[in-house]
């Protein structure tokens, strides 16, 4: 099974004719946002940079963690 994200930026990637790397990296950011919300706590907005290396594409999320929530953890 497919996650919705992948399946926007396959459509995005694959489908479209125009390649727009800053709207891919748009979407991850709101994509992401309550993923990383849910194991971090955060200072800053999350921002996704792209670049292009060679033949590949790269992209980068940054953001700032004020601190990491526990996870997984019963305490006795």
């Amino acid at each position: 099974m497919k996650h919705q994200i992948a399946n926007r930026l396959e459509y995005i990637l694959d489908q479209e004719k125009m390649f727009d790397p800053q709207r891919i990296c748009q979407i991850l950011e709101k994509e992401l946002s309550p993923i990383i919300r849910n194991y971090l706590e955060i200072e800053s907005q999350i921002k996704v940079r792209y670049k292009k290396y060679d033949s590949k594409n790269m992209f980068f999320v940054e953001f700032v963690a004020d601190r990491i929530k526990p996870v997984g953890y019963i305490p006795y």
